[in-house]
């Protein structure tokens, strides 16, 4: 078995306690009114989750010209939810 695409349950462990305190700060930024910042840190917080699921679970190394079409997807998604939000 190759070491290099396995993943201890130390690694498991730290994601998981990532992710839940990413979802805690999520929804406790939800409950206060920040006016405008509230979607873009809820969009920030989003893609960073959706990171860490992609990097550890699905093994996806974010490298060349992958990094830079997921990237360009995320912020074409984050612009439309932008301008879907605010200006109609």
């Amino acid at each position: 078995m190759d070491n290099q695409n396995t993943v201890s349950a130390k690694t498991y462990l730290f994601v998981f306690i990532g992710l839940v305190l990413i979802t805690l700060v999520s929804t406790g930024l939800s409950t206060i009114n920040l006016g405008y910042l509230n979607p873009i840190i809820a969009i920030g917080l989003a893609t960073l989750s959706a990171a860490v699921v992609l990097n550890v679970f699905m093994k996806i190394r974010l490298d060349g010209s992958f990094a830079r079409l997921l990237l360009a997807g995320i912020l074409v998604l984050a612009l439309l939810i932008f301008f879907v939000g605010f200006v109609g």
